[in-house]
């Protein structure tokens, strides 16, 4: 497990229930805004925005907590149209447009009560853009864009291209940790398989443990396509898993699991 989680995370339960020994080696580490007090700021103007975008669960999360009390949440987006008495309805004719880089996202949106989501498919924010590029005409539209430091560039500058205003908020930051660090908790593992959730994580793995280490594994799992190209680029080739979410992550290394106890099947 290279994404950072405790023992009672989606990822790890979802790995035991299917019979597998989660063991963690987190290679990236949340940690918050670069700038909480824009974070804030943006997360209650909400309403101002024509379409708000969120990259990633953790975006989404960051701006339920910066500006959103748990009665607004429930309510729906966005909570200035709450508090002045418009309903559910309304909050769904008035309110912003959203989308979503994959359906994890999509329901941690749909759970904080926005409307449901455009969702991309397995390519991530390019794929999410070439969605959104016919929806209409995007010029004058105001987008706010939740995104993390040093994050994909595609979607945004493909906004701005078709003549969208965008406001970008960095809603936390990732640190990646010492590759020493990474490699003492990975011979400590001794794993099998290795779950990738990022790019950033393929990098991160392979400056700590090496390509040659990742070859040796039983299985190599990406969430996507991106991550997956990530693997290529450094020549290891890994099936990404059907869909961007843990489930299909663990019904993959299922299959494989599978596929090498029944190698004639």
């Amino acid at each position: 497990m290279t994404r950072e989680e405790d023992a009672n995370g989606p990822w790890h339960l979802a790995l035991e229930e299917a019979g597998f020994e989660p063991v963690s080696c987190p290679v990236v580490i949340e940690g918050p805004a670069p700038d909480p007090d824009r974070l804030a700021s943006t997360a209650r103007r909400m309403s101002e925005y024509d379409w708000v975008i969120c990259a990633s669960a953790r975006s989404v999360r960051a701006l339920v907590e910066a500006g959103w009390p748990p009665a607004l949440v429930e309510a729906g987006w966005p909570p200035a149209l709450v508090e002045a008495g418009l309903s559910s309805v309304a909050l769904a004719k008035e309110g912003p447009r959203f989308a979503a880089v994959g359906v994890v996202t999509a329901a941690a949106m749909a759970a904080a009560g926005a409307s449901p989501p455009v969702i991309s498919g397995t390519g991530g924010a390019v794929d999410l853009w070439d969605r959104l590029r016919g929806l209409h005409d995007w010029s004058g539209r105001k987008v706010l864009v939740a995104t993390v430091p040093g994050g994909r560039r595609e979607l945004i500058d493909g906004l701005r291209s078709a003549g969208a205003d965008v406001d970008e908020v960095e809603c936390y930051a990732m640190r990646t940790r010492d590759v020493a660090e990474i490699a003492r908790d990975w011979a400590a593992a001794r794993p099998d398989a290795v779950l990738l959730a990022s790019p950033s994580a393929v990098r991160q793995i392979i400056a700590a443990i090496g390509v040659a280490a990742i070859r040796e594994l039983k299985a190599v799992i990406p969430i996507g396509r991106t991550t997956a190209a990530e693997l290529s680029a450094a020549g290891i080739d890994a099936e990404p898993a059907a869909t961007a979410t843990f489930e299909a992550i663990v019904e993959r290394l299922v299959a494989l699991r599978a596929a090498s106890l029944n190698p004639r099947a």
